[in-house]
C-alpha cells in the first residue's frame, strides 16, 4: 500500500514542509545529541599545535659568470638529503632529550618516539615568492612553546647542514677532479712518449717528409740516369778499344804474309763476310716467318734448307782458311813477327792500358749505380709505407689529442672547483636564509572546531532525515484527501473535522514548550560552536575561566 502511494503520488514542497513539521522531534533531538557530542569532543580532545619556519634559498653572491658552483643538485634533492640527515635517529634523540619531549609518555619505547617525531616534522617546498625557491619546516606538538622552539632548532640545523653538504660536495668534486687529472696526466705523458718513440723509429719516413722523399727520389733517379749514360758510353768505348786491339793483332798477323797471300786472304775474307751477311739475313727472315706460321709451312721449310746450305759453305771456307794458314812456313812467320812485333806490341799496350782504365771507371760507375739504387730502394719503401705510417700517426695523434682535450677540460674544471671550494668556505655560495621564524602558535590545528561543527550539524540532520525517510517510506496511512480520490477512486462527499479531546490544548502547549527548550538548547550549542570557531578554542576557554574566577 505504501509502495503504491509513493510510486503514484508525487511529493510537493508543501507536503515536505508538512512532513518536517510533523516529524520535527526526529530532527531536533538528533541535532541536539550530535551538537552535544561534538562540543564535548572538541573540549576534551588532545590539542595539537603547529609552528612553521619559512626559509628562502638565497642565490650565490658571486656572479655565475665569474665562478660556477660545482653543486649542481636541485633544491628538492638537497632538501631531501638534508632531511634524511636531520631526521636521523641520533639527531632526533638529541632533540627529544634537549626539549624534554614525550615526558608524559614513560611507557613508550624510544623507537616509537622517534617514529612519532618523524611524523610530526614536515618539509614543504614553496615557489610562490616571485619565482624564488623557498621551503618551510613544520613541526606539530601538544606544547606551543616546545613546538616553536623545535621548529626554530630544526631550521638552524637545516642551515648548518646545508653549508656542510655544499662544502663537502665541493671538496669531494675537487678531490675527484684532482685524482682524475693525475690519471689523465699519466696517460698523456705515456702517449707523448709513444709518439716520440714512433717519430724516432720511423724518422725520414713520416707523412710530413713525403715531399722531401719524393724530391730525393727524383734527384736519385736523375743521378742513376746520368750514371747509366756514363756506363753506356764507357762500355761503348771499351768495346771500341777491344775491337781496336783485335784489329791491331789481326793487322799484325796479316802483314806477316806475302802480298799474294794477303790478297788471297782478303778475297777469302770478303767472300766469307758476304756469306755471313746472307746467313744473317736468311735467319732474320726465318724468324719473322715463324712468328706467323709453323716450321711445317712451305716457305719456312724452304728457307730453312737455304740457311743450312749457307752454313755448310761457311764451314768449308773456314776449313780452307785453316789449311792455308798451316802451310805457311815457320820461317816466314818468324821473320814477319820479328819485323812487326815492336810496332804491334806498342799499339796493343796503349790500347790495353786504356782498356784497363776504362774497366776501372766502369766498375766505379757500377758501384755508384748500386749505391744509388740501394738508396732509391730505401726511399721507395719510405714512400710506399707513407700511407701506413700516416694511418698509424693519425691514430697516435688522435689518441693524444683526445687525451689532451680531456686533460685540458679536467684542468679547467679543477680550477673552477677550487674557486667553488673557496667560495663555499667563505659562505659566498647559495645559502638558506630564514624569512619567517617560528612563532608561538595560539590556535591549535587539532581538533578542528570548524570541521567538528559542520560534522555535528550534518550528522544530526542526516540522522533525522534518514529516520524520517524510513518512517514515511513504510507508513501506509492516508493523510490527504487527494490520496482517497486518486488512489482509491472514491468521491469525497463530506469531511468530518478532527475531534479534539479535553486535554488537547494543554498537551499542545507542553509540546511547544519542550520543542522550544530543545530548539534553544541546539541554538546555544550552535552559537557556542560558532564562537569557538571564530575566537579560537584557547581564547574562548581562557575567557570562560577568567569569567568563572571572577
Amino acid at each position: 500500500m505504501a509502495e503504491s502511494f509513493t510510486s503514484q503520488i508525487p511529493i510537493k514542497p508543501d507536503q515536505i514542509l508538512e512532513i518536517i513539521i510533523r516529524r520535527r522531534w526526529l530532527i531536533i533531538i538528533p541535532l541536539c545529541i550530535t551538537l552535544t557530542y561534538g562540543l564535548f569532543h572538541t573540549l576534551t580532545a588532545n590539542k595539537t599545535y603547529e609552528a612553521s619556519t619559512l626559509i628562502l634559498v638565497q642565490a650565490q653572491r658571486v656572479p655565475t659568470n665569474y665562478v660556477r658552483s660545482v653543486v649542481t643538485s636541485t633544491i628538492s634533492q638537497r632538501i631531501s638529503t638534508i632531511s634524511q640527515q636531520i631526521l636521523s635517529r641520533s639527531n632526533l634523540e638529541k632533540i627529544i632529550d634537549q626539549f624534554g619531549l614525550f615526558e608524559n609518555s614513560e611507557g613508550v619505547y624510544l623507537e616509537d618516539k622517534i617514529i612519532s617525531m618523524r611524523k610530526r616534522v614536515q618539509v614543504k617546498i614553496e615557489r610562490s615568492r616571485q619565482g624564488a625557491e623557498a621551503f618551510s619546516i613544520v613541526f606539530k606538538g601538544s606544547d606551543p612553546q616546545k613546538v616553536m622552539r623545535v621548529a626554530n632548532t630544526l631550521a638552524s640545523y637545516f642551515m648548518d647542514e646545508n653549508l656542510k653538504v655544499r662544502e663537502a660536495q665541493a671538496v669531494g668534486t675537487s678531490e675527484f677532479l684532482d685524482s682524475e687529472l693525475e690519471k689523465t696526466r699519466t696517460r698523456l705523458e705515456d702517449r707523448e712518449r709513444r709518439l716520440s718513440e714512433y717519430r724516432q723509429k720511423y724518422l725520414g719516413g713520416l707523412p710530413d717528409e713525403l715531399e722531401t722523399n719524393l724530391r730525393t727520389l727524383d734527384r736519385l733517379q736523375q743521378q742513376i740516369t746520368s750514371k747509366n749514360e756514363m756506363l753506356r758510353q764507357a762500355n761503348n768505348t771499351l768495346n771500341l778499344i777491344e775491337t781496336q786491339i783485335a784489329q791491331s793483332k789481326e793487322l799484325a798477323a796479316q802483314n806477316s804474309g806475302s802480298q799474294f797471300s794477303s790478297l788471297d786472304f782478303e778475297e777469302d775474307m770478303l767472300g766469307e763476310s758476304e756469306n755471313e751477311k746472307k746467313l744473317s739475313m736468311a735467319q732474320k727472315r726465318y724468324d719473322n716467318i715463324l712468328l706467323k706460321y709453323t716450321e711445317k709451312h712451305p716457305d719456312a721449310a724452304k728457307l730453312k734448307k737455304t740457311i743450312e746450305k749457307i752454313k755448310e759453305t761457311i764451314e768449308e771456307e773456314e776449313k780452307v782458311k785453316e789449311e792455308a794458314s798451316q802451310n805457311e812456313s815457320a820461317q816466314q812467320k818468324a821473320e814477319r813477327e820479328s819485323q812487326e812485333e815492336p810496332m804491334a806490341n806498342f799499339a796493343v799496350m796503349q790500347l790495353e792500358a786504356q782498356q784497363k782504365k776504362i774497366k776501372i771507371e766502369i766498375q766505379k760507375v757500377q758501384s755508384d749505380i748500386f749505391q744509388i739504387e740501394k738508396k732509391m730502394k730505401v726511399y721507395q719503401e719510405r714512400v710506399e709505407d707513407t700511407p701506413k705510417r700516416e694511418l698509424e700517426m693519425q691514430s697516435l695523434k688522435r689518441d693524444y689529442k683526445n687525451i689532451q682535450d680531456v686533460f685540458n677540460s679536467l684542468l679547467d674544471r679543477k680550477l673552477e672547483a677550487e674557486l667553488s671550494v673557496n667560495m663555499e668556505k667563505k659562505q659566498k655560495g647559495e645559502q638558506f636564509r630564514i624569512l619567517d621564524h617560528a612563532r608561538l602558535p595560539e590556535k591549535p590545528i587539532s581538533p578542528d572546531v570548524k570541521v567538528l561543527f559542520l560534522l555535528s550539524i550534518a550528522s544530526g540532520l542526516g540522522i533525522g532525515a534518514g529516520i524520517i525517510f524510513l518512517l514515511e517510506f513504510f507508513d501506509s496511512s492516508i493523510r490527504r484527501e487527494d490520496q482517497i480520490e486518486k488512489e482509491l477512486g472514491l468521491t469525497i462527499l463530506a469531511a468530518i473535522p478532527l475531534l479534539k479531546k479535553s486535554n488537547y490544548k494543554r498537551k499542545k502547549a507542553l509540546e511547544r514548550i519542550a520543542f522550544a527548550c530543545f530548539t534553544l538548547y541546539a541554538t546555544l550549542f550552535f552559537s557556542f560552536f560558532s564562537i569557538l570557531n571564530y575566537k579560537g578554542l584557547d581564547r574562548t576557554i581562557n575567557f570562560i575561566k577568567m569569567n568563572l574566577n571572577i
